[in-house]
């Protein structure tokens, strides 16, 4: 009779739980379809231009104020490239000293063009003037402030905060312009509004409104830059059972977001091996399926937006290579 009792009781939780969605048990994606919206590949860079050796593995990219991009890889390396894919340098190696890596993943550019390079495996962030000289390092192992495990992407606002998507500590941090810790934003867990679990991107709205890849609760989570959540969209089910859909119901471990100047989010949808564009507030507008994915990794990993929103980079790091796709937003005539 006791289990009974414990069973009918855990059953009326979760009842509660749906039917209020207070739980977090299920958030769906609201709709803004467009006709004309979509993205159009037009290009995927192999590296082949790279004299040290075309890419493997890429994965974090970002987009300075000079509109080159900079690009991590397995190669323990940052590689620069101008918007067309042009070769303009790279700098790093394996180890454990200063500018070099054992897993350098994320990388941002502020607004001075100084570049930082988070390494997952060495807990620290990296920062190097645009051209790769090294200038610095902040951050140590562990779950205090101004400690990581496992640096898996950063951003950084236009008053030179930096926000780090802190994947195994299921946090992100917020950081002065000097490395030092100013806040911790998010908490561990799987229910509720503000709860992370292993975030892996993080971005700054024009709005600056902080936007969150929350990968492993399978939907983005928006933040003020105080730390304040206000809304999360996605879609999952009692948490441990993810339902990896193909439309515009929700996400698959999506593992990055990036806003272009005209609003539009655009996400990594990695379990979906696809790239969704969102309104600004968030509702599905449009997607682009990588159309050889291979089905046994997570790809797309990392994006970054052009200067004028008209293109997305993807780095498919399944395929060793970026992906150009072209951006027809909502209304356009074309």
């Amino acid at each position: 009779m006791k289990r009974v009792g414990l069973v009918a009781l855990s059953l009326a939780i979760i009842a509660a739980a749906m039917a209020s969605a207070k739980w977090g048990t299920r958030w769906t994606v609201p709709q803004a379809r467009s006709a004309a919206a979509g993205y159009r590949l037009v290009a995927a860079w192999d590296g082949s231009n790279v004299p040290a050796g075309r890419f493997q593995r890429p994965i974090g990219i970002a987009r300075s104020p000079s509109r080159d991009l900079y690009v991590t890889d397995a190669r323990q390396r940052v590689i620069r490239f101008s918007p067309e894919g042009a070769f303009r340098g790279q700098w790093g190696r394996q180890g454990e000293g200063s500018g070099e890596f054992s897993n350098a993943v994320g990388v941002a550019v502020a607004r001075d063009g100084a570049v930082y390079v988070s390494d997952y495996e060495q807990d620290r962030i990296q920062q190097f003037e645009a051209e790769g000289r090294f200038v610095r390092q902040f951050g140590s192992s562990g779950s205090g402030p101004g400690q990581f495990n496992a640096p898996a992407a950063l951003a950084i606002d236009g008053t030179g905060f930096m926000y780090v998507a802190d994947f195994y500590n299921h946090r992100i941090q917020k950081l002065r312009d000097d490395g030092s810790p100013q806040m911790v934003i998010g908490r561990p867990g799987r229910i509720g509004n503000g709860a992370l679990h292993y975030p892996t991107g993080v971005t700054v709205t024009p709005q600056r409104v902080l936007v969150v890849a929350d990968a492993y609760n399978y939907q983005l989570q928006w933040f003020d830059l105080e730390g304040t959540p206000s809304r999360r969209v996605g879609y999952h089910l009692f948490w441990v059972w993810p339902r990896p859909v193909s439309s515009s119901a929700g996400f698959a471990v999506p593992t990055d977001a990036a806003i272009g100047p005209d609003g539009l989010i655009h996400v990594a949808d990695s379990g979906n091996h696809r790239v969704v564009m969102l309104s600004s507030n968030g509702s599905y507008v449009a997607e682009w399926r990588i159309a050889d994915a291979d089905p046994n990794i997570h790809s797309p990993e990392h994006l970054a937006v052009s200067a004028d929103g008209s293109t997305v980079y993807a780095t498919d790091l399944a395929r060793d290579r970026v992906l150009v796709l072209r951006v027809t937003p909502p209304g356009s005539p074309f």
